[in-house]
């Protein structure tokens, strides 16, 4: 993806106009074992959910055992719908995208189902292909994961769905009866049967071996449960799954420790939902088997699957370009900051601030994007009590839903936006997530920049574009047009000395003489 400055990325966004839509979507997934109904507000780019709802139906149950979708499987999926339905028109959504995967797509009745489905439900129901499916998937993973390259896997109830994505594009894809409830069907429940199933499906996969030393993106709700109870396991400290990033030695150790079956498995599998629960061990199963089959790097967590990405199939694909983290905070700044056109100004007015920056564990381009995005949602917390500002600027970027973002980058971001404000009481505990010494300098060195800014502008626009900081190897030198001389004060000396400190670099301020006025940036 292009990387764009944030001006050049404020003027791209000007000229598209208002992204779609403005009225909030909806999306009912009917999948095998639950049905799902999300609906989402915000830009299209950057779907928010203000709505989500989850009911186990198990469908899949039903056609595993009969062939058919019947008896109270059927009366429950028709008063999920009705309930649905008026949910959905509670919160004004008027184009509801539904869908049904495995289950309803192998049911012998589906015709008459998808009648009776359709009048209750008031919508259309497009049963999807396992290539659609697939497809969809790997979309909603690249929705939310710019640069995704690997495996997208994505388990339910009736199916699993591979895709091998690359350069933002689905290269090759399987749709293989090795959903959770399908699989526990075929073998009896035994696992020994359910490994030998899963490997010899897998192995008629060669382009699988494409995606060694990749990522496998994982996505669906069991294999969520699952990483989640990880979290718990290993005492992650961020309680955010989209994203989550682990060894797959780690997951392989883990789920070893859970099929012991001890007293501690127990404790810590009684924190899943009782439907997961009981589909966890054949998730272990297709989870292990793939690791062995791919050989990937690490695992990461997806939230987004085929909801998300029947939204960006309907993206135009200058949409899709726009970076989902910038578009993300744009959308935020707009919300709830004092003045996004200040926002802007900041970003532009800090873009040498890491010139010659030599971050550890990230990339200087990484820690640009990370500067752009602090810097449009730097004032989020203005309306917030000043003793608690840098809290709930740090709790907001932690667990705000954004994509596009690792968990160690929003460490970073939080890291800088706290330091935006006076850091008070004890540092919170980012356990494996802890940035090293020198990172953190330079998230300090964002959010010192910002104060700076802020002492110069109260926040506001109009004032940055008329002053500059300028970042040298040695020096950093904040330069102020002669009609400001005013703001020259001891804060000023005092703010700028505190970033020079950050940097390493001696801090000067100067006011500029009239022959030499910074020029405002157009």
């Amino acid at each position: 993806m292009q990387e764009l400055t944030t001006e050049q990325f404020a003027a791209a966004l000007s000229k598209l106009g208002a992204l779609p839509p403005d009225a909030p979507e909806g999306v009912l997934d009917i999948g095998s074992n639950s049905v799902r109904l999300v609906g989402f507000s915000g830009s299209a780019r950057t779907p928010l959910p203000i709505y989500n709802e989850r009911a186990f139906v198990r469908l899949g149950e039903s056609v595993s055992a009969t062939g058919r979708i019947e008896s109270d499987y059927y009366t429950l999926a028709l008063d999920t719908f009705r309930r649905f339905r008026k949910i959905a028109d509670q919160l004004g959504i008027k184009n509801l995208a539904a869908f049904a995967t495995a289950a309803v797509r192998e049911a012998e009745n589906r015709e008459v189902f998808l009648a009776d489905a359709e009048r209750v439900l008031g919508h259309k129901i497009r049963v999807l292909s396992g290539e659609e499916e697939a497809l969809l998937s790997a979309d909603g993973v690249m929705l939310g994961i710019p640069g995704a390259e690997g495996i997208v896997a994505d388990l339910g109830g009736g199916s699993l769905e591979l895709a091998y994505v690359a350069d933002n594009k689905t290269h090759q894809w399987a749709s293989l009866p090795l959903g959770v409830l399908a699989l526990q069907q075929v073998s009896g429940g035994k696992l020994k049967k359910m490994n030998n199933i899963v490997r010899a499906s897998l192995e008629d996969l060669k382009w699988l071996k494409q995606a060694r030393d990749k990522p496998i993106y994982i996505v669906g709700g069991t294999w969520r449960a699952l990483a989640k109870l990880h979290m718990e396991y290993s005492h992650y400290p961020l309680e955010v799954l989209h994203q989550y990033d682990v060894r797959p030695k780690d997951i392989a150790s883990f789920i070893k420790f859970i099929a012991k079956d001890n007293r501690g498995a127990k404790q810590l599998m009684a924190a899943a939902s009782g439907n997961r629960r009981e589909a966890l061990p054949a998730a272990s199963v297709i989870l292990q088997s793939l690791i062995d089959a791919v050989k990937p790097a690490r695992l990461i967590v997806s939230a987004n699957a085929v909801r998300e990405g029947v939204l960006y199939q309907e993206l135009k694909s200058r949409y899709r370009e726009l970076d989902p983290l910038l578009m993300a905070c744009e959308e935020m700044a707009a919300r709830m900051c004092k003045s996004e056109p200040y926002s802007h100004e900041l970003a532009m007015w800090s873009r040498q601030l890491y010139r010659y920056a030599t971050p550890k564990n990230f990339s200087r381009a990484a820690i640009n994007r990370l500067r752009q995005a602090g810097c449009l949602i730097s004032d989020l917390a203005w309306a917030s009590h000043p003793s608690f500002r840098a809290a709930a600027v740090s709790n907001a970027v932690l667990t705000a839903p954004f994509t596009g973002i690792t968990h160690a980058e929003r460490v970073f971001m939080a890291r800088a936006l706290s330091y935006r404000h006076e850091l008070l009481g004890e540092k919170p505990d980012y356990g494996t997530l802890k940035l090293n010494s020198r990172d953190d300098l330079l998230a300090r060195a964002l959010g010192l920049s910002q104060r700076l800014a802020h002492s110069l502008s109260a926040s506001l626009p109009g004032v940055l574009p008329q002053t500059k900081l300028k970042v040298g190897r040695k020096k950093i030198k904040l330069l102020i047009n002669p009609e400001l001389a005013d703001l020259a004060a001891p804060i000023i000396d005092k703010r700028l000395a505190a970033l020079g400190e950050a940097l390493e670099l001696e801090p000067v301020v100067k006011i500029r003489p009239e022959s030499k006025a910074v020029e405002p940036d157009a």
